[in-house]
């Protein structure tokens, strides 16, 4: 499967309009992915809290209208981001916003949206302006037959320089990465149209056994994907019950400092290594609202090997990962089949 990861810089002089169609541009011209991942918030400003309200905007908004359209012009799966979503109604505490994640699939279609479960805060900001989600999500994506097996990977960075993962140097001076990059990639390409429910119980029977419990494997063709929001990396239960509902991949759009970064380095490796799990997030550049932001958007094999990262500013990393990977990093080291709680 094919991922792209759009680490987006932006500043407080940029119009959301112009900025959303810059995004859409950016979206649109990565022909070839399978998966086309982007930041929280992007649109609103993750840090921005004083313009959320004005922002705001329902899943069919301005946002949701460019991606949809930009989807299905590069037919790729996107996942969007989120948005500060304002349905029209309020919610249990009366604010009636959500940091709400959507996605996208080849066509267009909004085929599924996650709301933020934690807020970050500590009673102000998010807490005290949006509504927290209620449930956890997991995607089943559709992937169709996968054909040609394995090929070597190659890891796209910046302006479309193509680091060789034979030479992982070069890979860590091109992202200005304080990671070592994987050496060793594998990819497959993928055929056939990709569908997603958001509801597990729907997916098609799986074709082999659970998986060391790992929740129930993905049928032939299929990955399941988690959703969560930045926030939501430090509180390891919600990736378990993921990986309990068969997830495969966590999908993390971030608004996260560089005065934390160190952090999300480490926490993005440990959800990948305590549930051998692909990670894919996707962290915001630049500075907004007096923040800087800490990039270092990265992919993360099941192992805790960074496969790929994009540094600080905004840049591109592409990636081919090699799904089976889950499965038989889960069997060489079934540690899921000796949990007790």
């Amino acid at each position: 499967m094919r991922v792209a990861v759009i680490q987006l810089a932006y500043t407080d002089s940029e119009p959301m309009g112009a900025r959303i169609e810059r995004v859409a541009s950016l979206v649109e011209s990565q022909k070839g992915a399978d998966l086309v991942v982007l930041p929280e918030l992007w649109s609103a400003g993750g840090f921005d809290y004083q313009a959320w309200n004005e922002k705001a905007q329902s899943v069919e908004g301005p946002v949701a209208r460019a991606l949809s359209e930009a989807a299905a012009n590069v037919g790729a799966f996107v996942h969007a981001g989120s948005i500060i979503e304002k349905p029209g109604e309020k919610g249990p505490e009366g604010r009636g916003l959500w940091n709400t994640s959507l996605m996208f699939d080849r066509d267009g279609d909004l085929v599924g949206t996650y709301r933020k479960i934690h807020r970050f805060g500590f009673g102000n900001g998010e807490p005290k302006l949006l509504e927290a989600g209620e449930e956890v999500i997991v995607l089943d994506l559709a992937l169709g037959d996968r054909a040609g097996g394995a090929m070597a990977a190659e890891v796209a960075v910046d302006d479309g320089a193509v680091c060789d993962p034979a030479n992982p140097e070069a890979c860590v001076e091109a992202s200005q990465s304080e990671w070592a990059m994987g050496a060793e990639l594998a990819g497959v390409d993928l055929d056939g149209d990709m569908s997603i429910s958001s509801e597990v119980d729907d997916a098609p029977a799986a074709s082999v056994a659970d998986d060391a419990r790992g929740g129930a494997a993905a049928p032939d063709g299929h990955v399941k994907v988690g959703l969560s929001t930045c926030y939501d990396l430090r509180f390891p239960e919600l990736y378990r019950k993921q990986v309990d509902a068969g997830a495969q991949v966590f999908v993390i759009p971030a608004a996260w400092p560089a005065a934390r970064v160190a952090a999300w380095r480490t926490l993005l490796q440990a959800r990948a290594i305590e549930n051998q799990a692909f990670v894919i997030a996707c962290n915001t550049a630049g500075t907004h609202a007096g923040t800087e932001m800490g990039g270092n958007s990265a992919i993360v094999s099941p192992t805790g090997e960074v496969l790929a990262e994009a540094g600080r500013g905004e840049r591109t990393i592409t990636l081919d990962i090699d799904l089976d990977d889950v499965a038989a990093t889960r069997q060489a080291f079934p540690v899921l089949s000796d949990r007790r709680l």
